[in-house]
């Protein structure tokens, strides 16, 4: 006996399940693979599970909308202001439901979807894609601190002088302590704000101008200097530790010559949301 189904119920059978791929739930796959890892992987190996959960943000939602538009990561987080440290983007078309969804995100985002760091969702879905963007928020130094972190910077520079350091090829004894210098700290809160202001991490300022002439624009009278710039660290503990990885930097934060520095950071809407800037000198 053949069965006839009316030409509506078939309709209405291909729209629940259509229904039910676009209901699918990114978040709640995503937060099972972060508590319970990935299958078929072991927990000890790279794709350990993060162990911690994310939530929902509307402002990585916006992030997750613009991604649709640029489809570069860095480029919508920056259009949209969102202070991002690490981040990733999956995306995804026309999975049908969450095992779908989850297989997908297993095979080929399942390390980075479990980076502990990570600790926001956003996500974006128009017709049968969906762009979802983790993210984790930078904590951002704030101005009126400026003096604080200055110091800090200091001292950090001061403990790795105090002691022998190779830097890249090059090995350097323990250099004396230097001290803050108001003339090259302000020397350093111009080009930080030029680097900013151009998006751009340089030691060559929008003018043209190199380290030495800037300072001898300051009216400083010197016998040595040197700079080292950054961009993208929160804070004066992973911009010097930055500076002391990089071969270049490591060096002039190590120059015996030079006994004064001044230090600057400035904080924008986008990624990277800091630049930094710091200037050595030893005076005539």
């Amino acid at each position: 006996m053949r069965l006839s189904i009316p030409g509506a119920l078939l309709w209405l059978a291909a729209l629940l399940v259509n229904t039910h791929a676009a209901h699918a739930d990114p978040l709640a796959v995503i937060n099972a693979i972060r508590l319970e890892g990935c299958a078929g992987l072991s927990p000890a190996g790279d794709a350990s599970p993060a162990g911690t959960a994310v939530a929902v943000s509307a402002a990585l939602d916006d992030v997750a909308r613009e991604l649709s538009q640029t489809s570069v990561l860095n480029e919508a987080i920056e259009r949209t202001g969102y202070p991002a440290g690490d981040s990733v983007a999956i995306y995804l078309r026309g999975p049908a439901g969450d095992a779908a969804v989850r297989a997908i995100i297993e095979d080929g985002y399942c390390k980075p979807v479990n980076n502990p760091r990570l600790n926001e969702f956003g996500i974006y879905r128009s017709g049968a894609e969906m762009w979802i963007v983790l993210a984790a928020r930078l904590n951002l130094p704030a101005l009126e601190d400026s003096a604080d972190i200055a110091m800090h910077v200091l001292e950090l520079v001061n403990i790795a002088r105090d002691q022998s350091r190779q830097c890249g090829s090059r090995k350097f004894a323990a250099a004396p302590a230097v001290t803050l210098s108001p003339v090259l700290t302000e020397v350093a809160t111009l080009h930080a704000q030029d680097m900013a202001q151009q998006r751009v991490m340089d030691h060559r300022g929008s003018d043209g101008s190199l380290p030495a002439e800037r300072v001898t624009r300051a009216g400083y009278r010197w016998r040595a200097v040197g700079e080292n710039v950054a961009a993208g660290q929160p804070n004066a503990g992973e911009v010097v530790a930055a500076w002391l990885a990089s071969p270049e930097h490591c060096a002039n934060i190590m120059e015996q010559r030079f006994t004064e520095m001044g230090i600057a950071f400035v904080v924008v809407s986008g990624n990277p949301a800091t630049y930094w800037a710091q200037v050595f000198a030893a005076p005539r």
